[in-house]
């Protein structure tokens, strides 16, 4: 082992402006002192928005959400129904009777559904969600009628 290298960092030249604590530190990179104490929101800063603006695109965001909710639950009603079979038996019943009623109680609930999110607060403008409502409502009835095709196979329409 050398003795004689020894590593030496010269730390004066990052001597600047004083911060909160030392005299001798630099605030970090991207540091905000404004955004630090909290007399600023870091999301109006970042987005150039202010809270109400932030607040009803966050709520906006989360209406997508719910709508898209439903969407989520057709692959597995999907597997169930191929799992159940075609045949008509109690379980396939109770399974294509159970992809029938939730699109249709989803939809009777829409409004219940979207109420908190179209005015959070007292202040609050009330946000527009009905291209939200409408995808909402587009995609229970894709289950409905899945729904109506998976009586079909088990041939308990009246179709003839």
């Amino acid at each position: 082992m050398a003795s004689g290298n020894k590593v030496y960092a010269d730390f004066t030249s990052l001597v600047g402006k004083p911060s909160r604590g030392s005299k001798s530190v630099v605030d970090p990179f991207g540091y905000d002192q404004a955004i630090a104490s909290g007399s600023v929101s870091s999301m109006s800063l970042a987005h150039g928005k202010t809270d109400e603006e932030g607040d009803m695109a966050l709520r906006a965001k989360k209406a997508w959400e719910v709508a898209m909710g439903p969407g989520k639950t057709l692959p597995m009603q999907a597997f169930m129904a191929w799992m159940s079979g075609t045949g008509v038996s109690i379980f396939s019943i109770l399974i294509t009777g159970m992809i029938l009623m939730t699109p249709v109680k989803t939809i009777m609930s829409t409004q219940q559904t979207f109420a908190p999110l179209e005015r959070a607060g007292k202040s609050a403008k009330k946000l527009d969600l009905t291209m939200q409502k409408a995808a909402f409502v587009a995609i229970n009835i894709a289950g409905l009628i899945f729904g109506v095709y998976r009586l079909s196979l088990m041939g308990l329409l009246p179709t003839a």
